[in-house]
């Protein structure tokens, strides 16, 4: 990781980490990346346990927001202008590590794709070396299916009846939202839906 000279101070830093890792929706993910790298510098700090402790993440995230600064440069601006987001970066650097031959045809197609096909992409490429980018991104959507669409339904109850149901499902071991949809489900197919 190359070494950050943006930030002269930890509260800096930690600005940078709070604004862009908490809720927010659009992040500035190179930004965030050098500030968590300067924080991890700090003697104080030093693993990306203790980073993620001190901004309230996962060092789950702190590692993937770590692994965009060893991309190339020359894939930093998909980053900074967020025409790549953080799943595809880990993606991208996994894709990197084993078949560096394919990232650059990769980014073009990760660009049009979301986090979970961006996901499905790179597995399938990692698992069949002998297809293309442009192929393997025809798999995937070919392979997605159609999912029916879902509606959530809102139920006024007495505390009484929601008790009753969490103790019911509870003895199932399963959730009170689904013994519900189970239940409306079942009287659907009893009455045929004709009431």
């Amino acid at each position: 990781m190359a070494a950050s000279t943006e930030f002269e101070r930890e509260d800096e830093a930690l600005a940078v980490c709070f604004a862009n890792l908490k809720g927010s929706k659009h992040k500035e993910l190179m930004r965030t990346a050098r500030a968590l790298a300067y924080l991890k510098r700090l003697p104080q700090q030093g693993s990306d346990v203790k980073v993620a402790r001190r901004v309230g993440v996962s060092r789950e995230i702190v590692r993937e927001f770590l692994a965009l600064l060893r991309l190339p440069s020359e894939f930093h601006p998909l980053f900074e202008n967020n025409e790549l987001g953080l799943e595809q970066g880990r993606k991208l650097w996994q894709l990197l590590r084993k078949r560096p031959d394919l990232a650059s045809d990769t980014t073009s197609v990760l660009k049009r794709l979301n986090a979970m096909d961006s996901r499905a992409l790179v597995e399938y490429l990692l698992t069949h070396p002998d297809v293309s980018v442009l192929d393997a991104e025809r798999e995937i959507i070919q392979s997605q299916t159609v999912v029916e669409r879902e509606f959530h339904v809102v139920a006024m109850l007495p505390e009484a009846d929601y008790r009753m149901l969490a103790k019911r499902a509870d003895k199932r071991n399963t959730g009170v939202s689904e013994l519900v949809t189970e239940i409306v489900q079942q009287w659907l197919r009893v009455n045929d839906g004709t009431e």
